[in-house]
């Protein structure tokens, strides 16, 4: 794995696990309470650069913001489609076809 690979890779689970603490700092970006950092939060608590050069906004910067960007954004995507196909699959397996599981104490319909 190369260098920029690997920390590409540190980036993304350090995100993860940083999503949760700056939830108040950051842009919704899904359902589940995840959270990407904007640029200003990776660039000073995830890279830990010197504020003058994350306000600099340099090109290069920019664009390794956008590759973790995307990269959180597809494990997001992943993370929603794994989620639905597992709920769809409980659905299958839990169906009831005699409905016996409805609440006993319930008035009868009609």
């Amino acid at each position: 794995m190369s260098n920029r690979a690997a920390s590409l890779l540190r980036n993304v689970l350090f995100a993860a696990a940083a999503t949760s603490m700056a939830s108040t700092v950051a842009l919704p970006a899904s359902d589940y309470g995840e959270d990407i950092l904007s640029f200003d939060m990776w660039c000073l608590e995830m890279q830990l650069y010197p504020m003058t050069r994350c306000d600099s906004r340099r090109p290069g910067d920019v664009k390794d913001y956008q590759q973790y960007r995307t990269a959180v954004e597809q494990y997001q995507q992943e993370r929603a489609n794994r989620a639905k196909r597992e709920q769809s699959l409980k659905q299958r397996l839990d169906r009831d076809p005699l409905n016996t599981k409805r609440d006993p104490l319930a008035k009868p319909a009609g």
